[in-house]
């Protein structure tokens, strides 16, 4: 049995930015996190160690929010990843990260990136990630005999 567990708005002031003048005054900071899990134990048996303890998710967070980053890209990766291998039973997380009022000269709500680790979701080359493929795949016949001229040619299994 698997259930989906989550927190939303989680809120932090931290020193993420790309500007020195980010990192010095910090900004504001709001989370959504949700995990699948493998739950039948702590639904059986009524016991929080057969699940996902959500003050652990918020623990994880506080942690990876506590050190400076650059891009938000990386900081909601590294926040995925360490609640991915934290749990046993968690196969995949979605993390949206908002930098609320973020100094772009104007008025902006927040700016966003979502991450998704594990499952079928994100981008190659991180554990548990869908496989991408490219125009150098050497078991890729959709270019036939003809190169890019033949009839065959299919993007569908391309990342853009």
């Amino acid at each position: 049995m698997t259930a989906t567990i989550g927190l939303e708005d989680v809120r932090f002031h931290a020193p993420h930015g790309y500007f020195e003048e980010e990192q010095l005054m910090g900004n504001e900071f709001s989370i959504d996190v949700e995990v699948e899990a493998m739950v039948a134990e702590a639904a059986t048996e009524d016991d929080l160690g057969g699940t996902v303890n959500y003050a652990t998710i918020y623990y994880l967070l506080q942690a990876e929010m506590k050190k400076p980053t650059r891009l938000l890209e990386a900081l909601a990766y590294r926040m995925g990843q360490r609640i991915l291998n934290q749990f046993d039973t968690v196969t995949s997380v979605r993390l949206k990260l908002r930098k609320l009022n973020p100094p772009l000269g104007g008025r902006v709500g927040a700016a966003t990136v979502e991450v998704r680790l594990g499952g079928d979701g994100g981008a190659p080359g991180f554990p548990g990630q869908r496989e991408q493929h490219t125009f150098e795949d050497p078991d890729d016949d959709d270019f036939g005999d003809e190169g890019f001229g033949g009839g065959n040619f299919d993007l569908t299994g391309f990342k853009f």
